[in-house]
This record gives structure tokens, C-alpha cells and sequence, in this order.
């Protein structure tokens, strides 16, 4: 392995490529070589970079986590709880389409989502369940009342059941409505509009 195999710019060529490559095929079916030929690299730097290809696949995650945009805390903590919802609803729509960011970095978290691997359990705790909890105050603010956890919880999962349409059925949409555009614009329309379903159907259990 020559010098340039070690530079800090061929281990992100090959986390983008790992990126790809993942996405594509998944943990299980992606191969080393594939990878480090897609990054023009030798065989041996990802060896000499990340290790084994599990270490590789974590660090894609964690390369990929610096591109996801957070939530606004002044957008959570200051206004009302539809407020909050709305910039929690905005912000998963920006890192679903956001162009800014690697391609394959929505692909890879769909696959991980239906093909669960080791890294489930963090993308869990990291993502998932802060999200779940906060979305569980916000819906209980909303009401105005305790509810019982099962609806609790349905009614979190349909809220976030409306974003997770667009993550994953895109090519459903893109059939179904071709003229369906997602740029800054659009997505500002589309989480005003999840915003105030999701709202108007939660009063139902205000009294």
C-alpha cells in the first residue's frame, strides 16, 4: 500500500463509496472489493483505515450523521407543541430530500429499517426513540390530556406513518403523481400539511 492509500482523503473516498455500495446491496451482500474499487483505492486501506468491514459500516453511519440536520431546540422548546411538531416534521422531510447531502445516505438508512444489522440498535437509541418521545409529548400536549399508552402510541405512529410514505414509496409517488416535487419550497408545503392533518385529527381526542 503506497502513501496516498493512508491520506485522510482516501478514507473519505471510501466512506462515500462504502456509502453507495451499502445502500445498494445492503451490509451482508456488499463486498470490500467493490468498495475499494468504486474509491480507487488498494485492497488493503480499508484494512488499514477502518479495519474490518463492520468497523467500516459504523463509520459510514457516523460520516453520515455529520450531513443529517438537527432539530431546531429553539424550534422545539420555544412556541407551541404544533410548532414543535411542524419543526420535527421539517426536518426529518430535509434529511429525507435534502440534495446537500450523499445520495445514498436515505437508501442506507431505508435498508437498515427493513434489513436490520448490528447498527439497528444504535440508529434505535439515537434516532428512533428520541423522535418517538418527543413526538409522544407533543401529541399529549396537543390533546390536553393523559391518554392510555396504546393510543398514545397509535397515534405516534400515524403521525410519523404520513413522512415515512414518502421515505420509502417514492417510486410509488413518482408513478402516482409525476408532477410531485420536493425542493425547499414543496417540503415547506408538505410539512405545513402533515403539520395541520395531524393536528386536526388529534382534536377528536380533546373531549
Amino acid at each position: 500500500m503506497n502513501y496516498k492509500d493512508k491520506t485522510p482523503e482516501i478514507r473519505e473516498r471510501l466512506l462515500e463509496a462504502a456509502g453507495e455500495v451499502f445502500a445498494e446491496r445492503g451490509f451482508r451482500e456488499a463486498t470490500v472489493r467493490e468498495i475499494c474499487r468504486r474509491a480507487k483505492a488498494n485492497g488493503a486501506a480499508i484494512n488499514y483505515h477502518f479495519g474490518q468491514k463492520e468497523e467500516l459500516y459504523k463509520a459510514v453511519f457516523e460520516y453520515a450523521r455529520g450531513f443529517a440536520p438537527r432539530f431546531s431546540q429553539s424550534a422545539l422548546s420555544a412556541g407551541s407543541a404544533e410548532q414543535s411538531l411542524r419543526a420535527i416534521v421539517h426536518t426529518l422531510l430535509v434529511r429525507f430530500y435534502d440534495e446537500g447531502r450523499p445520495a445514498w445516505l436515505s437508501k442506507l438508512i431505508a435498508r437498515e429499517m427493513t434489513d436490520p444489522t448490528n447498527m439497528f440498535e444504535v440508529l434505535v437509541q439515537h434516532q428512533l426513540r428520541p423522535n418517538f418521545e418527543r413526538l409522544k409529548a407533543i401529541v399529549t400536549e396537543l390533546i390536553g390530556k393523559q391518554l392510555d399508552e396504546e393510543t398514545l402510541r397509535l397515534c405516534v405512529f400515524s403521525i410519523a406513518g404520513q413522512w415515512l410514505y414518502y421515505f420509502h414509496c417514492g417510486h410509488a409517488i413518482k408513478r402516482l403523481s409525476p408532477e410531485q416535487r420536493f425542493g425547499p419550497a414543496e417540503i415547506q408545503r408538505l410539512a405545513d400539511h402533515i403539520t395541520k392533518f395531524s393536528v386536526t385529527a388529534l382534536k377528536g381526542w380533546q373531549s
